[in-house]
């Protein structure tokens, strides 16, 4: 026994003795230059700034946060999207680069205004923008989010809460709006921008401002809101409409104040105890569910990364891709390839809506919640190392224009790249003869599903959304959302039972709502002339001879193929009693090795209702949420499903997105798929507080291949495995050489979270 433990010992000694081989670190990488951008990158920092320089020039602008109503201001700038076919032709057959140009927002005293600007770097013209699928501009398309727009909210607010300062503090234990708060502060927040007769009215609601080590500001909402006018150049002329104030409205602040005084308002009070009111810190505040304070789990490439980055260019294993990020919409992916064949030109995000109910009127009248108003793209984030990516993961700058700033800033580590193995293996067998007494299997067959993610984070206000972009080595694509952040608050209303959610802490309760994400995929199939054809699963019954005489009755299903010829009937909105595939394919292409069309499928896994009806006032800006897939024919001028615009006035939207549909023939045309998916979010106080959490929220959407190949193509991968049994009792196993090597230590990440931004 003594010379075993002996043995053990000095065994273990050698091992922990033994320095272990650090893994390669070895990923090829080429950083992005600036000066150097390719057709599918964005505007970048020399480019910005050369387009500052112009319209300085040519519209006296100002470009920083002192910039008033009457003055013209660049609130929007990205790059033009190039023309479809002249990009094209550049990366297939060597054509001329399109020119680069930039697209410019420019806000002025009677509204805004969009112009091209180019060409870049170095731009001479500008022309103002027309775009035949848009209503024209006005003023009340003006985003209240301009620091002059801003400013002028800010001085409207102050003047009116001013008649309230006795009702704030007695109210809200002595916390109030004014300079000399202390460190009891009230600010207030919105939601969007409602156009009712012409005019820009918005409803803001009062939280308090409390540490970030106690909480957050926005789940602290007190029973206070004001409806403010906020039409015209003029910001003195700004007013309240309205109060609210515990449940009850009142026609002015004035009306508030005075019967407030006299005793005539149902009155409350909303205490704070910082030392006990902290359920909305992200700090770790409790060990009452911890069991364990081992670590957890990391993964690390032991021979080194398989992928490769050119600036923003993508190479893995078969796949490879452009990626960027489009300030008025989000992430943007470009010319997706497999085997060096095109499937997709253009994968992007579009637009985030939340749909919110309430008691309140912010979310009782501000139901409808678009994110693109507040140009979706400026709130990426910065990506925490170990949390946000795995470790061993690449990072990627993004430079986008700050607005607010007035010159480019690069925000750090805003997109990350890493093969992962995703959950079950890709495929595996295990044959086994149960009924031969020495109980030999026959073999096992697998393979881990290692795959390779594209990954951003959008952290917009009080939610943040994580963006996956998946590439699967047997040519299917994945396009994941997973959503966190912050849970909108109203206060609770002691005793009160409401309909509209939970309360989720002891003075607020948390609305329901629904997420939904548009997504455009540009599919091209093998070429940009492809088809669209759906195959419905039906069953039939037919009555059959088993045998004789005897007869019986057999249900059988069968798919019914539909080749869509026109538009007319390409907005689905899903119906779970008819399941479909949706198809797309070049029939000119070669076929199959057995005859079929080489097509991809979109398949939604991630589909919400959208459950206001199709005929209400408003939900011309939001068409696109009606259904959860939807094809039309492409064109240069419908590059989006909405417009930074859309937000505002909600009753005569910029842009329709039905309008897209006018039944053109898609027989051998270039196809858009757009796709919708989300989910309908009840928060309660164990998923939702402090935080909503991804696990179960999850949704997404794939593009599949179907007949493209004519067997999965991972079937090649060096990651199969197959086992049969071999002499001994041993197993003869076929594997990746490398998997026999000894283990090795992940190098040191030196990346670091860097929540700050850089001007480059």
């Amino acid at each position: 026994m003594e010379t075993g433990i002996a043995i053990f010992l000095f065994a273990l000694i050698l091992t922990v003795g033994r320095a272990i081989e650090e893994c390669p670190n070895d990923a090829f990488i080429v950083p992005h230059d600036g000066a150097k951008p390719s057709v599918f990158d964005q505007i970048t920092a020399p480019e910005i700034n050369a387009v500052l320089d112009y319209m300085k020039r040519e519209f006296n602008i100002r470009v920083s946060r002192k910039a008033n109503m009457s003055e013209n201001f660049v609130f929007l700038m990205e790059k033009k999207p190039a023309l479809k076919h002249e990009l094209l032709n550049y990366i297939d057959n060597g054509g001329t680069a399109p020119v680069r140009e930039a697209r410019v927002g420019l806000a002025t005293s009677t509204g805004v205004e969009e112009y091209t600007v180019g060409p870049l770097p170095a731009p001479t013209y500008h022309f103002k923008a027309d775009n035949p699928k848009w209503r024209e501009l006005q003023f009340t398309d003006r985003p209240p989010t301009l620091p002059s727009d801003e400013d002028g909210i800010d001085q409207t607010v102050t003047r009116e809460t001013h008649k309230l300062k006795k009702l704030m503090k007695e109210s809200f234990d002595g916390f109030s709006f004014d300079r000399k708060c202390g460190n009891k502060c009230l600010d207030y927040e919105y939601g969007a921008v409602l156009v009712h007769n012409n005019s820009r009215i918005l409803w803001v609601y009062f939280v308090r401002i409390i540490p970030p080590t106690i909480g957050e500001d926005i789940s602290h909402t007190l029973a206070l809101q004001i409806l403010l006018n906020i039409t015209g150049a003029d910001t003195d002329q700004w007013h309240s409409l309205r109060a609210y104030y515990n449940g009850q409205f009142f026609n002015s602040t004035e009306e508030l104040a005075e019967k407030y005084d006299t005793g005539e308002v149902d009155k409350i009070f909303q205490s704070f105890n910082e030392s006990t009111d902290t359920f909305s810190t992200l700090k770790r505040h409790t060990n009452r569910y911890t069991k364990s304070s081992r670590r957890g789990p990391t993964c690390f490439p032991q021979d080194g990364r398989r992928y490769s980055v050119d600036g923003h260019h993508v190479k893995y294993l078969n796949w490879e891709f452009d990626f960027t990020n489009r300030a008025t919409s989000g992430p943007q992916l470009f010319d997706i390839r497999f085997n060096d064949e095109r499937i997709v030109y253009e994968l992007s995000l579009q637009e985030i809506l939340l749909a919110y109910s309430g008691l309140t009127p912010s979310w009782k009248y501000h139901t409808l919640i678009l994110d693109g108003y507040l140009q979706t793209g400026l709130f990426i984030s910065p990506l925490a190392p170990g949390v946000d990516c795995p470790e061993g993961a690449s990072y990627f700058n993004q430079v986008i224009y700050s607005y607010n700033i007035g010159t480019p800033i690069e925000i750090k580590n805003a997109f990350c790249i890493f093969e992962y193995t995703d959950g079950q293996p890709l495929r595996r067998h295990y044959a086994n003869d149960y009924f031969i007494p020495n109980g030999r299997y026959k073999y096992y067959g697998g393979m881990a599903n290692n795959a390779l993610v594209l990954r951003s984070v959008l952290a917009v206000y009080n939610y943040d959304y994580t963006f996956d972009f998946i590439f699967y080595q047997n040519g299917v694509m994945a396009t994941k959302i997973g959503p966190s952040g912050y849970p909108i608050t109203e206060p609770y209303n002691n005793g009160v039972r409401t309909t509209q959610g939970f309360r989720i802490n002891r003075d607020i309760f948390a609305p329901l709502h629904q997420h939904l994400f548009h997504f455009k995929v540009d599919i091209d199939v093998l070429g940009r002339k492809n088809r669209h054809e759906t195959v419905t699963l039906k069953m039939k019954s037919e009555t059959d001879i088993l045998f004789g005489d005897n007869k019986d009755v057999f249900h059988n299903q069968y798919a019914k193929r539909n080749l869509k010829g026109s538009e007319k009937n390409t907005t689905y909105k899903f119906k779970l009693h008819k399941p479909k595939y949706f198809l797309f394919f070049n029939k000119q292409a070669k076929k199959s090795k057995w005859g079929h069309p080489r097509a991809y499928s979109i398949e939604n896994h991630g589909a919400s209702k959208f459950l206001y009806p199709d005929d209400w006032s408003r939900v011309g800006s939001v068409a696109w949420a009606k259904y959860q897939l939807a094809v039309s024919k492409h064109h240069d001028n419908e590059d989006q499903s909405s417009t930074v615009y859309n937000g505002m006035n909600s009753k005569n939207p910029v842009v329709n997105f039905d309008s897209y549909f006018d039944d053109e023939n898609l027989k051998d045309e270039d196809l858009v798929a757009w796709v919708s998916i989300g989910l309908h979010h009840l928060p309660n106080s164990g998923l939702d507080s402090p935080t909503t959490t991804t696990a179960g929220n999850h949704k997404s959407f794939y593009l599949k291949p179907f007949n493209f190949f004519n067997e999965d193509p991972s079937i090649a991968s060096k990651d199969n495995v197959f086992i049969i049994p071999g002499e001994d009792g041993e197993n003869v196993v076929e594997e990746n050489p490398k998997s026999s090597k000894e283990n090795c230590a992940p190098p040191k990440d030196t990346n670091k979270f860097e929540g700050n931004h850089d001007k480059p």
